[in-house]
């Protein structure tokens, strides 16, 4: 007999789907936010470390940005991480794929 609901398993690689904010380019004073993340051409993911249980991010392409290369303890807290970041970049984030 089951007590409750089974939770439901999620991935330990998330991919982010961004959008910019108001049609626009993303904006970057240095160059690094890649358009294409805009595009879906290229993703960000959110993996977690099955050895230390720490979050980060990689991108399929290029280079993940310096104020990304970060480790955290959930993955709500890399997301709030990312949501800021690429908020004053003018794009948000309007899915999380499993």
């Amino acid at each position: 007999m089951t007590i409750g609901a089974e939770p439901k398993t999620r991935s330990d690689d998330r991919v982010f789907v961004f959008e910019a904010i108001d049609g626009t380019l993303p904006k970057s004073v240095y160059g690094l936010t890649d358009p294409a993340l805009v595009e879906g051409t290229n993703k960000l993911h959110a993996v977690k470390d099955h050895e230390t249980c720490l979050w980060s991010f990689r991108q399929e392409r290029g280079y993940v940005p310096e104020r990304l290369k970060c480790q955290f303890t959930s993955f709500k807290a890399a997301k709030k991480h990312a949501e800021l970041y690429y908020n004053s970049r003018n794009i948000k984030i309007v899915e999380v794929i499993d």
